[in-house]
C-alpha cells in the first residue's frame, strides 16, 4: 500500500439501530482519523437509526432469511473483490461469520478484524441458534487476524471455549461521547413524569430480550414501591415487550412503570433520573452503564458476566448485586433513594471513572489494531 494515501477499511455491522454495539460502530465511524483511514460501511439489514457521518459510504446487503444467509456471503465476497480493501472489521456475531465465509470464499488475503460483542460463552451455548451457528463459531474466529474483546472477563472463553490463542485476542472497552452526553443530559426529556421533580425515578436502558432480565428488574422496583413512591422508566424495544407490561399489570404498578421505546439519545431521560439500575443476567460490556455515570446518575448493577465488575467498584462509584436477586436489587435501590451522602458519593466518584472511557482512546486502540503486524 503507497504510505501516502489512507488505508481503506471496510466496517461490517448488522444494522445501525438500538444497541450499544451499534452506537460503537457509528463513533468510530465519526472519529476515526481521515488522514489515516478510509471508511466504508456495510450493513447486513436496511435499517439505520444513528446519524452517519456524510462522508461514509454505507452499502447494505440486505435480509437474513435462510437463502438469504448465502447471498449476504456472496454479495460481501463480492465486495470484498471489487473494493480491495486493506483491511475489514465486523462487529457481532452473526456479521463475523458472514465475513469470515465470504473470506474463504474468495480467498481474501487482507486482515480481518471480528469483535465479539457479546457474552462468547453464551453466543457458543444458546440454544435458539442453530447447530450450523455453534460449528461456525468454533471454527471461523481461530481464522481471524485479530479478536476483540470487550472485557477480561471474555477473554478467556474466547481462549479456551474457542481455541483462540491468547496471542490473537485483543481487549478494547467501549467508549462514550462525553462531550455529546453532556449536551444532551442538559435537555428535558419529553416526558410528563419528568415534569414531577418530587418523584424518584429509577431508570433502565436496553433492548427487551431476556438477557437484560426486565422481570426481575419489575419484580425489584415492585418491593420498592410498597415502601417508597417512585416510578420505572424502560427506554428500548425488543420482543419482550408484551410479557412485562403483564407482569407490571399483575404486580399491579403499571400506573408507575413506564416504557418509552428506543430513544437515540437517552441521556436526557438518564440524567434526570435519580437511580439508574441493570438487572442482566450477562453482558458482552454494558456501555450503558458508563453511559449512566456520564450523566451523573448513581448505578446499580448485576455483577453479571462479563463486565460491570470492571466498571463499578462497588461501595465506591456504583453497587453491584448478585444475579437474578430481586431482593438485593430492591434494597440496593431503596438505599440510594434514602441515603443522599452515599448517593452524592457514587455519583460523583461514577463521572470521575466515565472519564476513562472517553471515546478517543478506544479510537486509538482500534487504530493501533490496523496497524499491527497480525499476518
Amino acid at each position: 500500500m503507497p504510505e501516502d494515501r489512507p488505508q481503506k477499511i471496510l466496517f461490517v455491522t448488522l444494522c445501525l439501530a438500538g444497541g450499544g454495539a451499534e452506537r460503537i460502530v457509528q463513533l468510530l465511524l465519526t472519529h476515526i482519523d481521515r488522514s489515516r483511514y478510509s471508511p466504508t460501511l456495510i450493513l447486513l439489514e436496511d435499517k439505520v437509526e444513528y446519524e452517519i457521518p456524510p462522508d461514509i459510504t454505507v452499502k447494505c446487503l440486505h435480509k437474513r432469511t435462510p437463502v438469504g444467509f448465502f447471498r449476504l456471503i456472496y454479495k460481501l465476497a463480492k465486495i470484498l473483490k471489487q473494493e480491495k480493501p486493506d483491511a475489514v472489521i465486523s462487529f457481532l456475531t452473526y456479521p463475523n461469520i458472514v465475513l469470515l465465509l465470504a473470506k474463504l470464499l474468495i480467498r481474501y488475503k487482507g486482515n480481518v478484524f471480528v469483535s465479539e460483542r457479546s457474552n462468547p460463552e453464551v453466543s457458543i451455548s444458546n440454544q435458539n441458534r442453530p447447530r450450523l451457528f455453534h460449528f461456525l463459531v468454533r471454527k471461523l474466529y481461530p481464522l481471524s487476524n485479530c479478536v476483540i474483546s470487550l472485557s477480561k472477563g471474555a477473554v478467556e472463553r474466547l481462549d479456551k471455549g474457542l481455541s483462540i490463542p491468547e496471542e490473537k485476542i485483543r481487549v478494547i472497552h467501549n467508549s462514550i461521547d462525553i462531550q455529546k452526553i453532556n449536551t444532551k443530559a442538559g435537555e428535558l426529556p419529553n416526558w410528563k413524569w419528568y415534569q414531577d421533580t418530587d418523584m424518584p425515578i429509577i431508570i433502565a436502558v436496553g433492548r427487551l430480550t431476556k438477557a437484560k432480565a426486565y422481570p426481575d428488574l419489575i419484580r425489584a422496583f415492585a418491593e420498592v414501591r410498597q415502601k417508597l413512591f417512585c416510578r420505572l422508566v424502560i427506554l428500548g424495544e425488543g420482543k419482550e415487550q408484551q410479557a412485562l407490561n403483564k407482569l407490571a399489570a399483575r404486580l399491579d404498578i403499571s400506573n408507575d412503570v413506564a416504557f418509552l421505546g428506543f430513544q437515540e439519545d437517552p441521556f436526557s431521560f438518564i440524567a434526570h433520573s435519580n437511580v439508574f439500575a441493570l438487572s442482566s443476567h450477562w453482558e458482552g460490556f454494558p456501555n450503558v452503564i458508563i453511559e449512566a455515570m456520564a450523566c451523573g446518575v448513581p448505578v446499580i448493577s448485576t455483577n453479571c458476566p462479563y463486565g460491570p465488575s470492571e466498571i463499578i467498584t462497588d461501595g465506591v462509584n456504583g453497587l453491584l448485586v448478585p444475579v437474578g436477586d430481586t431482593d438485593a436489587m430492591a434494597e440496593a435501590v431503596l438505599k440510594l433513594l434514602k441515603d443522599e451522602p452515599l448517593r452524592k458519593r457514587l455519583t460523583e466518584a461514577g463521572k470521575k471513572r466515565a472519564e476513562d472511557f472517553r471515546v478517543e482512546k478506544m479510537v486509538a486502540e482500534y487504530e493501533k489494531v490496523f496497524e499491527e503486524d497480525v499476518s
